[in-house]
């Protein structure tokens, strides 16, 4: 297996565990399911793996969401 076939494979995963909190040009970010239910992501995590209904949003939940995608850029780098 090359690292193209790794990473389908990864993202497959992801995906169907409804693990990803967001994805665009072949970058993933994969949430632990505890951490989505921490920062209030969990329902947009599972509507975009087609296991939930779209999610209401709650201002405290996107503040969450926000401040956890900053966090993040922060560590990777970004």
């Amino acid at each position: 297996m090359d690292r193209e076939e790794a990473f389908d494979h990864i993202a497959r995963i992801a995906a169907e565990h409804a693990l990803i909190a967001k994805g665009f040009g072949g970058l993933i970010t994969i949430v632990h399911p505890q951490a989505q239910r921490q920062f209030g992501i969990e329902d947009r995590c599972l509507y975009m793996a087609g296991q939930g209904e779209f999610p209401g949003v709650s201002p405290v939940a996107d503040t969450k969401y926000k401040h956890t995608e900053a966090s993040a850029s922060a560590v990777i780098g970004d």
